[in-house]
């Protein structure tokens, strides 16, 4: 008798909403690894330049390492 195999079809809806989780997943990691990365850049730039108001601004720590977890994680996608 020949063994036989099943395989689940995954239809494209199921398919996107995992890589929709999957891309959350990793963004949430990236997003709080980036935070304590941030707040040493953010301290830096104050040493630096000082907390003189005619400096460009410092955008925040929250903000900037969002701005990682954007930048990175399509990039891990697209690889």
């Amino acid at each position: 008798m020949m063994k036989q195999t099943v395989v689940r079809d995954f239809s494209v809806s199921q398919y996107r909403k995992t890589i929709k989780l999957e891309y959350r997943v990793y963004f949430a990691l990236i997003f709080i690894i980036s935070i304590p990365l941030a707040v040493v850049s953010w301290v830096l730039h104050f040493l630096l330049k000082g907390f003189n108001h005619e400096s460009e601004q410092n955008e925040g720590i929250l903000k900037r390492a969002w701005g990682h977890a954007q930048v990175i994680t399509p990039m891990i996608f697209t690889a």
